[in-house]
């Protein structure tokens, strides 16, 4: 039972990538990197119907080339606000969201950390403050809805 559940969920996930064509990804990776640009990227995609997915991890694990994802652009680029976007308004979870970096699957908060721990000393603390922020509920106001 658990190989079918698993053998599906890889199946959703690569539908999921591949509802994402190549035009789109830029876009989204060029936004990740961009002040405040990938939340209003995405919710005009999604209002346009160019966007069908229910899920944020597939979004922060798309490639962009040289190694980098969406995820990994807006750690390294410390873009607080599309981070809130990701992790908040697409309703990730820091401690059960799963994304893809360097081929492997990670927690989003350890994939963030590791990203962190390969950057210089401000991204570090850029990292360390938005997982501390995220983890707040007054910050984050998923977290007081999840444990309802």
């Amino acid at each position: 039972m658990r190989i079918l559940a698993g053998t599906i969920l890889l199946a959703c996930a690569s539908i999921s990538q591949a509802q994402v064509d190549q035009t789109v990804a830029e876009k989204l990776c060029l936004a990740a990197a961009e002040d405040s640009a990938f939340g209003v990227l995405v919710d005009d995609l999604i209002e346009r119907d160019q966007l069908a997915l229910s899920r944020g991890e597939e979004l922060l694990s798309l490639e962009c080339g040289q190694g980098q994802t969406v995820l990994s652009r807006m750690v390294l680029s410390r873009q607080a606000e599309n981070l809130e976007y990701a992790v908040i308004d697409m309703g990730l979870n820091l401690s059960s969201s799963q994304v893809e970096l360097n081929g492997k699957t990670w927690l989003l908060s350890d994939a963030m950390k590791a990203l962190a721990a390969a950057a210089d000393s401000e991204t570090q603390e850029f990292v360390e403050s938005y997982l501390s922020d995220l983890a707040d509920e007054e910050f984050n106001p998923n977290l007081m809805l999840s444990l309802k």
